[in-house]
């Protein structure tokens, strides 16, 4: 009978002992992960709430009084000729990176993939190069490049005898916007390439491996069989581009400053602008919250569309 007590004791112990362990595993999850919700808190979800109240007043960024203008800086944003040209610059600035990247990514994917390349990590490593080198970098030499006068394009134009192709690449109105968008895509391109070697990856060897006994030729498979299969890689670099796109500052002012004329100003610039030039900060915030909104539109679309789909 002592020993049954016994034996029903210790059972006791060891379901407290296993709850209390569990109990403990659970607090400590909970202390690992604080920092990062304090993080998230203080630096995202604070500071966009304060870029909203912000951005219903007048307020030059540096003193501490602050009029309520209420919709005031958001009407002002829509009357802006300014502004509708920014817009405009984004929208053709996206329109042409995200899906030249996507193409480029892809096609540089698939061949490293599936066919014999030499030095096939060395290439992939140069393409990707970009993606880890500073944008003040990438900006700076671009600028270097494009210059008119002795710029590393014109120059090797003029010296085989091309030099009437020699053109004034951010100064020419017509084609600045164009000239970065192509040091935007060279810069990026090594990203989505790494995305859709990581899908290809995935795809499951025996299909590609049917499909190949079925007749099915490299280009058939990779059509019917591996863009399909691809479709959350798709959504993902379309997601990341459009944000990418949206927060392009960096290489743009580096290389234009938005100009010439604000031939190739874009709603980061025209925030910059607005805020750190022309101390519109209340002005500037409104821009920020169009960003915002924009990219939150087209994301939750692109979702919308995908959200079913898997890679398989």
């Amino acid at each position: 009978m002592l020993g049954r007590q016994t034996d029903g004791n210790q059972k006791k112990k060891k379901r407290s002992t296993g709850k209390n362990a569990v109990l403990g595993n659970t607090k400590m999850a909970y202390i690992y992960i604080l920092p990062v919700f304090i993080f998230l808190g203080v630096f995202t979800y604070y500071a966009m709430a304060f870029n909203i109240g912000i951005s219903f007043d007048s307020w030059n960024g540096v003193s501490p009084e602050k009029i309520f203008v209420g919709l005031d800086n958001y009407m002002k944003l829509m009357k802006d000729p300014y502004f509708h040209l920014a817009l405009k610059n984004t929208t053709v600035y996206f329109l042409i990176t995200i899906p030249v990247q996507a193409v480029l990514g892809f096609l540089l994917a698939n061949c490293f993939v599936n066919t014999k390349v030499r030095a096939k990590g060395l290439i992939r490593s140069i393409i990707f190069f970009p993606n880890v080198v500073a944008l003040v970098v990438i900006g700076t030499a671009f600028n270097q490049m494009y210059n008119f006068q002795q710029g590393f394009l014109n120059e090797t134009l003029r010296a085989i005898g091309l030099g009437k192709l020699a053109l004034d690449w951010t100064g020419n109105p017509k084609i600045a916007l164009y000239s970065i968008i192509i040091a935007n895509i060279y810069t990026y391109v090594g990203f989505s390439m790494t995305l859709y070697i990581t899908g290809l990856l995935s795809v499951p060897k025996d299909v590609m491996e049917a499909a190949k006994i079925d007749g099915a030729s490299g280009v058939q498979s990779t059509r019917y069989i591996a863009l399909p299969l691809l479709k959350s890689t798709h959504t993902t670099v379309i997601i990341l581009g459009i944000v990418g796109t949206l927060k392009t500052f960096d290489i743009v002012w580096l290389i234009t400053q938005g100009g010439p004329a604000r031939k190739t100003e874009m709603l980061t610039t025209m925030l910059y602008r607005s805020y750190i030039l022309e101390y519109k900060a209340g002005y500037a915030a409104a821009i920020a919250v169009v960003i915002l909104i924009i990219a939150l539109v087209l994301s939750c679309i692109n979702l919308y569309f995908q959200r079913k789909d898997t890679d398989y």
